[in-house]
């Protein structure tokens, strides 16, 4: 099987490097055109099932890409990003600012420590990974379209293809990047990253 793996194109927190987990901000104009030049990439290959997050972003960025294929987009919350409750929309000198102790500890601990409102790392990979896992026992042998956010991604690459969870920040994912991973038997190719 193959699992293609594109992220959103870009919103206004993106631009501004705001920190946007489960914010629900729309394209900007430029991540809209990034959504269709994914599409572009994507028409003339044969993909049999569309799983999303169900945040704007990436269902818009899916129905980019989906006009050349006319399937069914399944969205889910367990494709979202990570949860940054309380820093969601701030830079990470705001949250310095504003939350210090905070920012220090999950400087230390940034897999196991929860954001103030929000979750740890630790949780969201899990979230993903359980639920990408049901995805691809459920479609051996089949083409899956992944529309997610960079840390959805991160987590899969690193599972996938890394040595887990250890290897998370080991991979830059662009706006509309396109990765591909293909999975043999329990072995993975990486195949494509930021096409």
């Amino acid at each position: 099987m193959e699992l293609i793996l594109v992220r959103h194109g870009e919103t206004q927190l993106n631009y501004e490097k705001k920190f946007c987990g489960w914010s629900n901000p729309d394209l900007t104009a430029e991540g809209l055109l990034q959504a269709k030049a994914a599409g572009d990439k994507l028409k003339h290959q044969p993909i049999h099932q569309i799983f999303c997050s169900d945040l704007s972003r990436t269902m818009q960025t899916a129905e980019q890409i989906n006009r050349h294929h006319q399937l069914e987009i399944k969205p889910s919350k367990n494709l979202r990003e990570m949860n940054f409750g309380l820093w969601e929309g701030l830079t990470y000198t705001e949250i310095q600012k504003q939350y210090p102790a905070e920012a220090a500890t999950w400087g230390k601990d940034w897999l196991e420590y929860p954001v103030p409102e929000g979750e740890s790392l630790q949780f969201m990979y899990e979230r993903i990974i359980q639920y990408i896992e049901e995805i691809v026992n459920c479609n051996t042998g089949k083409r899956i379209l992944i529309v997610s956010h960079a840390g959805c991604i991160r987590a899969i690459l690193a599972h996938y293809i890394g040595r887990g969870i250890q290897d998370y920040w080991r991979y830059k994912i662009e706006h509309c990047g396109i990765a591909k991973i293909e999975i043999l038997d329990n072995y993975t190719v990486l195949s494509a990253l930021n096409q």
